[in-house]
């Protein structure tokens, strides 16, 4: 069968008809957000420049890496116990959600605690840039509205409420940080406003979710254990953190051996580059839950249908969008200043980053939603450690290529290796 017909019978596939609604909404919302995001990242650049870019760009990492680690994979686990009740034997009443709860709010105080008493510490003997202590100290305000705000969104997401999911993600953060910035502006240029907007705009978010998910007056009848809750979730807990790590390592790393200003500039090449992720993370957001339901009702017909139309999708959408961005690749860099011209190279090396993601498909979805989040849990960590190794020899000798390069190459390590355990598991490869 050519691809033509291929894609003429996703009409009539009603899994592949939802996949596709949504994943084009979502897409949408997602173009829109990113669109608010460069403007933000304009905003930023432009009014303070790139060292406080930078020190912004290591909090925000360090904010993910903590929500990550201190919401013990929960997030991921909710999607796939709303997503394949069966197979957990989780009823409706079930008062899995409200250990979550628990827990997050228990670490995420902890957690918040801990950075702001060690906050200078941290600036000075790891990033050696004492301004950044201020950043982490606001940081540690907004932890927790941070945590739940992972942990709500994607409530939704396993409910198949997209739009509220998308609205939480994509667009809310945006619009209120640019709100909340330019009422700060107004009082005070301290570089620290930058922070401050982010965390306020998501303790808004969070409020607004709280209520969202009130009102579903959920009722808990069965108890469902905390060590059976993390048993599914702290694997999904390690591959996540270090899934995020791998593209974000070299982040830390050029903060640490190079300094605020490389990574100003190496963000905005990695955030230009990673426009080209707009259609895998639109793919990523809706078909998590279609794969562990068909998953669990053993219909391998279906998944591998789904699985491989997606991937097709992610190619063909995906391929002339890097080749506009690498095209104009100087136009586009200049506009945040000439400085930024220094990541011409990297922003090329990234791409061919993205592309190697975008034909393997959505490989650790996959994994993680098949019964697999141990074995790609595994192969994060391997691939974790090459990338550190690659980082910590090639940034001192190449700077910001360096850090480039050892993405790339660990990119590539990484979606191979998935691609053979999906073939291993499934029977078949994502794109054929």
């Amino acid at each position: 069968m050519n691809k033509r017909n291929s894609f003429l019978k996703l009409k009539e596939n009603s899994d592949l008809r939802e996949i596709l609604f949504s994943g084009t909404a979502t897409f949408i919302y997602k173009l829109i957000g990113l669109l608010l995001a460069y403007l933000l990242m304009l905003l930023i650049t432009t009014q303070f420049g790139a060292d406080v870019f930078g020190r912004y760009s290591i909090t925000l990492t360090l904010s993910q890496i903590l929500v990550i680690v201190f919401t013990f994979g929960l997030p991921s686990a909710i999607v796939r116990l709303i997503a394949d009740p069966d197979t957990f034997n989780v009823l409706p009443q079930s008062n899995y959600l409200q250990k979550g709860i628990f827990l997050i709010l228990t670490a995420g105080f902890a957690i918040s605690i801990l950075l702001f008493i060690f906050s200078e510490t941290l600036s000075i003997y790891l990033f050696k840039d004492l301004r950044l202590a201020n950043y982490l100290k606001l940081l540690s305000l907004f932890l927790v509205p941070l945590m739940f705000h992972e942990f709500f969104s994607n409530f939704f997401r396993g409910k198949k409420d997209f739009t509220k999911y998308n609205y939480f993600t994509f667009i809310f953060p945006n619009l209120f940080f640019f709100a909340i910035f330019y009422i700060l502006i107004q009082y005070s240029f301290l570089e620290e406003i930058t922070i401050l907007s982010y965390g306020l705009s998501f303790m808004l978010i969070f409020i607004i979710e709280l209520i969202a998910y009130a009102k579903l007056k959920l009722k808990s009848k069965t108890n469902f254990p905390i060590n059976r809750l993390l048993k599914l979730s702290f694997p999904m807990m390690f591959s996540t953190t270090l899934l995020f790590l791998l593209n974000w390592t070299d982040i830390f790393m050029l903060g640490a051996m190079k300094g605020s200003s490389e990574v100003g500039i190496y963000n905005v090449a990695f955030k230009i580059a990673s426009l080209g992720y707009l259609i895998i993370i639109a793919i990523n957001v809706v078909i998590a839950p279609k794969i562990s339901e068909l998953y669990s009702k053993n219909n391998m017909v279906a998944l591998k249908k789904v699985i491989q139309h997606s991937t097709w999708f992610i190619i063909v959408l995906t391929i002339p969008l890097m080749a506009l961005i690498l095209l104009f690749r100087e136009t586009i860099l200049g506009i945040f200043g000439i400085e930024f011209l220094n990541g011409e190279t990297a922003l090329v090396i990234i791409g061919c980053g993205v592309l190697i993601s975008s034909i393997s498909g959505n490989v650790d979805q996959i994994l993680n939603m098949t019964n697999s989040h141990k074995i790609l849990r595994n192969i994060t960590f391997f691939c974790f450690m090459v990338n550190v190794i690659l980082n910590y020899f090639l940034i001192p000798v190449y700077g910001i290529n360096g850090a480039a390069i050892a993405s790339l190459i660990t990119n590539v390590l990484i979606n191979a290796i998935c691609l053979y355990y999906i073939k291993k598991n499934l029977g078949f490869f994502t794109f054929y």
